[in-house]
């Protein structure tokens, strides 16, 4: 879910889906039996509950979440706290949940003539200071803009349980609410091969909690590896799909198994074990795009797999809005993405898109268990 230049193809529809993702009976497909063959391979090396919120293994991050891109600034409505309004676990469920910052230091103040401040000490300090993502001034009555008007949780497992030719499970209930963006994902623990996206991501699993909203709601959801020599050369809509669940469901309804396995051959994304995402290795990853002839490999002589063979650590996280297309532009969108005040406009129509975040914790990512295991013998659980 790193921030990139985004192109919107057309609903990809994996007709298994439609039947699978709902009722997953039966006699298990080949998939199926191969995934239990690969598991029976592989030992259990972290799992999470959730009967509390272990701050050990839990990292958070504090930014505002703005991210530069060559001649503009690239917004998403949120900043990432370190409280429990917007983190917290309630009876055996992670609760990964966006409120408003108005109701944090009053809607005056987050206007104009506030100020964010995100720097402190250890656990309290500020993770990520690209593009001033520390501290900011809200300008509203100067024309300039708001402070982040919502305020959202991301947290990372510590990267000590980061794996590498795994399997990694998610139980999770998205969100519902207009303009949210929930995200499961994984980063490279070690940026072996350069910066972002060289490395590698790999999003299990992106959702927007719309209801009706024509480039993806709570019925569809998306799955993508991402990679390319540089930001302005990301090839992940070669390796991006996006689903539909069975008509008269969605994605916020109930929980379901968000999985993740890859070995030296092939890597695919599921969810309730039908495949979403199936990616074979092969051939080298700068073979499967027509990269420009100025471009440099950053993975000349690394495993056919590269950058998918190191390993990697878990993310989950709950965004908001944003102008770097996720949400492209439509009719019934509050903003629009080439609005330099673009967030001001989020916020000033807010009684458009607030009744759909609903009561309770119907706007978070609920997460009820997390489960990684790992072909290293040493990082077994004992």
């Amino acid at each position: 879910m790193v921030p990139k230049p985004f192109t919107l193809s057309l609903l990809a529809i994996i007709p298994a889906i439609l039947s699978a993702v709902q009722a997953s009976e039966g006699e298990p497909s080949n998939t199926d039996k191969n995934a239990t063959a690969l598991a029976s391979s592989m030992c259990l090396m972290f799992e999470d509950q959730f009967e509390k919120f272990n701050l050990a293994h839990w990292k958070k991050s504090l930014t505002r979440n703005i991210f530069a891109a060559r001649d503009h600034i690239e917004w998403r409505w949120k900043r990432y706290t370190n409280n429990r309004t917007n983190s917290f676990v309630e009876d055996g469920v992670l609760y990964l949940k966006p409120t408003f910052t108005a109701n944090t230091i009053g809607e005056d103040t987050m206007k104009s003539g506030g100020r964010i401040s995100l720097w402190g000490n250890d656990e309290t300090s500020c993770t990520d200071n690209a593009a001033g993502g520390c501290e900011r001034e809200s300008l509203g009555d100067e024309g300039g803009n708001y402070l982040n008007p919502i305020q959202s949780a991301k947290i990372k497992l510590d990267r000590a349980f980061s794996v590498s030719y795994g399997k990694v499970e998610i139980s999770a209930r998205m969100p519902k609410g207009d303009w949210i963006w929930p995200a499961i994902w994984l980063m490279p623990r070690h940026s072996m091969y350069g910066a972002w996206p060289a490395s590698g991501e790999i999003d299990i699993v992106e959702t927007r909690g719309n209801v009706n909203y024509t480039y993806g709601n709570v019925t569809s959801a998306g799955s993508t590896l991402q990679w390319g020599p540089s930001m302005d050369l990301n090839a992940y809509m070669d390796t991006h799909v996006e689903v539909l669940v069975n008509s008269g469901n969605s994605f916020s309804d109930k929980f379901h198994v968000w999985g993740l396995e890859w070995n030296s051959t092939s890597l695919r994304t599921y969810v309730d074990n039908t495949t979403l995402l199936q990616v074979a290795f092969e051939k080298p990853f700068w073979e499967r795009h027509t990269f420009p002839d100025w471009a440099t490999n950053p993975w000349k002589g690394s495993e056919t797999s590269a950058p998918f063979d190191q390993e990697f650590f878990l993310i989950m996280n709950v965004a908001v809005g944003g102008t770097n297309g996720y949400f492209p532009d439509d009719k019934n969108k509050p903003w629009k993405n080439a609005d330099p005040r673009a967030v001001n406009k989020f916020w000033d129509r807010r009684k458009y898109w607030q009744p759909s975040w609903g009561s309770g914790n119907q706007a978070a990512l609920a997460v009820d268990s997390v489960k990684i295991w790992t072909k290293d013998q040493s990082k077994c659980l004992k």
